[in-house]
């Protein structure tokens, strides 16, 4: 033991670094420091912070207060009141919940549960808002704005170059030729079914993204906005022809009124 008061080391090759009231009972154990932390399986490890328990066979609790890391290779880096119980789970932030095997867990402030009960799922809780960028500015990427269900992709003209305008009814006439079909991804579990176009027929009617082997959602709006734009042009189009035709039957319908006098 390295110091402190109330430690106790008895596992094999086990090592308390310092602190108050910490345990390291299993073969390999480390507590590093902190205040009442126990290392209570083999080779499992508590850093310090207090109240933490590491009690999975290579288990680790980084920090923080009151975590609890029971899985098998379980990790919990901090934060407060965590649980990582499945086997290589990872659990962080203030009260997440990683209850299955390979679940990753991140919790906000909040304080209640944030509770995940499916092996191998990422599962997060951030009531501020999530923010992706995709450029070293992080000027660029996506978010999903607080309490929102819907992402939103970055359109700002100020961000854009090389504008190019299109001709919506020439779009138009290449969306009536793209088949579209219902469908089920083959790694998707379940009788679950989508419905829309293959990434590489609407690829090679624009030309647009990075690849054919998907739609980005930015460009799929753009198509179908444009489209509707067609087909607007197109009734304008068909209405004045038929304000013409109509304006012509009328004065027919004056020339016969006349010449039956």
């Amino acid at each position: 033991m390295g110091g402190g008061s109330l430690n106790e080391a008895s596992g094999e090759n086990a090592v308390v670094g310092g602190g108050d009231s910490n345990l390291a009972s299993a073969l390999d154990s480390t507590v590093a420091g902190g205040y009442n932390n126990n290392a209570t399986r083999d080779y499992a490890t508590v850093s310090g912070g207090c109240g933490n328990d590491a009690t999975g066979a290579q288990s680790t609790v980084a920090g923080g207060y009151g975590n609890v890391a029971s899985g098998s290779a379980a990790t919990v880096p901090g934060g407060s009141q965590n649980l990582a119980a499945g086997n290589y789970s990872f659990a962080a932030g203030r009260r997440a919940k990683s209850n299955f095997i390979g679940a990753f867990t991140w919790a906000d402030a909040t304080d209640s549960d944030l509770t995940n009960n499916v092996s191998n799922r990422f599962m997060a809780r951030a009531s501020g808002g999530v923010y992706f960028y995709t450029n070293a500015a992080a000027s660029t990427g996506v978010r999903l704005a607080a309490g929102s269900g819907a992402w939103v992709d970055l359109s700002d003209r100020e961000s854009k170059e090389d504008v190019t305008p299109v001709d919506p009814r020439e779009v138009l006439d290449k969306v009536v030729r793209i088949p579209v079909a219902t469908w089920k991804y083959k790694a998707e579990e379940g009788n679950v079914r989508h419905m829309g176009p293959m990434a590489q027929d609407v690829h090679a009617a624009f030309g647009l993204g990075d690849t054919d082997k998907g739609i980005t959602t930015v460009d799929a709006s753009g198509i179908a906005l444009a489209a509707i734009q067609g087909i607007y042009q197109r009734l304008q189009e068909k209405d004045a022809r038929i304000t013409a035709l109509e304006k012509e039957v009328e004065s027919l319908r004056q020339m016969i009124r006349q010449s039956g006098r």
